[in-house]
């Protein structure tokens, strides 16, 4: 008699820094799945609040890699994955919270979809009746547009289906084409660096495919501090110049000359916009700073495109999208910065109707 063929394996890698009570939470949640995890890694980013004693004090089966100094979301992610073996692998934030049945539909709609990347829905906590998103797609300008975002999700459709993108907040992936595609950008240490590894695997071919009915919980807590942003106070400085630097290596490494040619108009009113923006708000030596960077490490971002450019399959005019700019809530400041930003944006994507056509 033939073998019945083994269940694939699954492996999760969580990425903490200065995690608190919500990578207990972020643990337990995995621990309660109803698909067995064959591991889960834990990469520690230099916490500070002693998180990884108590992570080792309540989960002892968890790996823990502890990092002496913070390397970034996207350096801490590969090493985690070099010691995975796993068929697949969830990668999670430390602030996300499965539902007890989640890997159970995220690895049913990968079996039925054959897709590179599963995303679940993803849900504010701890309200749990408000979508953050449930996919994403690459906005032609750089940036990424939520799926459903912050839609109430009474009345939404449950059933799966392709998507362009999705957040790094949770993504179930096949870990050997994730590791052909050449893992995470090291240099793209924090934001974009989702939209940069969902656009590169869908470049390469591969498909993404959202499962609603896979849920999971983003903690509406703090975050992290000098990065995150829930929508009221200060914008946060550092976060200003990730998005900056990272939106233009992320446009670097993907789009084709004819795409940067022909988008070369609208790329033009958008920095001269962005450019009026950081003076506004006294942003201009981070703006100054983010260039620099980007002209540092320039044979780094190269190198990345050349590997990019020589193996994609897919042409940029199907991989990305037009619509409404994308900004955080409570970014945009008064009436006045609103109705600019609607201007642009029909501007923008006017000209994208009339071009797309024309992208390589």
């Amino acid at each position: 008699m033939m073998k019945e063929p083994s269940p694939p394996s699954i492996s999760a890698l969580v990425v903490n820094h200065n995690g608190g009570q919500e990578i207990l939470k972020c643990l337990e949640a995995l621990t309660q799945q109803t698909i067995s995890l064959e591991e889960i890694v834990l990469v520690d980013n230099a916490s500070s609040d002693k998180s990884p004693d108590k992570i080792r004090a309540s989960f002892p089966q968890v790996k823990i890699i502890q990092l002496e100094e913070n390397l970034g979301l996207s350096k801490a992610r590969n090493i985690g994955l070099g010691e995975i073996s796993s068929d697949f692998v969830i990668i999670i934030d430390d602030d996300i919270y499965l539902d007890s049945n989640c890997l159970h539909y995220l690895l049913q709609a990968q079996s039925e979809h054959f897709a590179a990347i599963v995303c679940p829905r993803i849900l504010l906590y701890p309200e749990k009746k408000i979508v953050q998103c449930d996919g994403a797609a690459p906005h032609f300008i750089g940036t990424m547009i939520l799926r459903h975002a912050f839609s109430p999700v009474v009345g939404l459709d449950n059933e799966a289906a392709e998507v362009q993108a999705c957040i790094g907040a949770c993504m179930f992936v096949d870990r050997r084409l994730l590791q052909l595609s050449g893992g995470f950008v090291e240099n793209i240490y924090f934001y974009f660096e989702d939209l940069e590894f969902t656009l590169r695997m869908r470049s390469l071919g591969h498909k993404i495919v959202c499962e609603p009915k896979a849920l999971v919980y983003h903690d509406r807590g703090s975050g992290t501090p000098e990065l995150s942003f829930r929508g009221r106070g200060t914008y946060p400085t550092r976060r200003v110049f990730f998005n900056i630097r990272h939106r233009l290596m992320m446009i670097l490494i993907h789009y084709k000359i004819r795409t940067l040619l022909v988008l070369s108009p609208v790329f033009l009113i958008y920095e001269i916009a962005t450019l009026g923006l950081v003076i506004s708000r006294g942003w201009f030596q981070i703006w100054y700073q983010a260039l620099k960077s980007i002209y540092l490490e320039r044979k780094k971002i190269m190198a990345r495109r050349s590997f990019v450019q020589k193996n994609r399959k897919r042409r940029d005019r199907d991989l990305l999208s037009g619509g409404e700019l994308p900004f955080a809530q409570g970014f945009l400041k008064g009436k006045m910065e609103t109705a600019a930003v609607g201007i642009l944006s029909w501007i923008l994507n006017s000209y994208w109707k009339l071009v797309n056509h024309w992208i390589g």
